[in-house]
């Protein structure tokens, strides 16, 4: 749920100060909740603004600059590894411990793709299914 528009904010304060109305009408009247006129009016009086705290930014990478260029160093070294085998060569070079599931979402980011393409040709021959290959039998 995204934070209420500073616009809204300061026009549920300017209702709250006229005291014409109870906190539990202006609420109802913006369609927001008791608690959430009384916490905006607390903000105010105490810091000054009813503006919405910046983002907090999210939780910090846990590989840093060099773990990333190691990682494209040893795909580029070995192409056709598996995310296991990078997870236990980044677990051996850098120390750092990565899950299958961060290599995976980090992969994009490094402008490679997640699967292996093909470099061979398939074979021509047409395996036939258990199921066909019953019937064909003689009995």
């Amino acid at each position: 749920m995204n934070p209420y528009s500073n616009d809204l904010r300061r026009k549920i304060v300017e209702a709250d100060e006229k005291n014409d109305q109870s906190q539990r009408q202006v609420a109802e009247l913006f369609g927001v909740s008791p608690a959430t006129v009384r916490n905006l009016v607390r903000r105010k009086r105490e810091t000054g603004s009813t503006d919405a705290f910046p983002p907090a930014g999210g939780k910090a990478p846990l590989l840093t600059e060099t773990a990333r260029q190691t990682v494209e160093q040893l795909i580029k070294e070995q192409n056709d590894a598996t995310l296991a085998e990078i997870c236990q060569r980044v677990k051996r070079k850098p120390r750092k411990k990565v899950s299958l599931a961060t290599l995976s979402r980090w992969l994009p980011q490094l402008d490679l793709p997640r699967k292996k393409s093909r470099s061979t040709l398939g074979s021509e021959t047409v395996r036939a299914s258990s199921q066909r290959a019953l019937s064909t039998s003689t009995r």
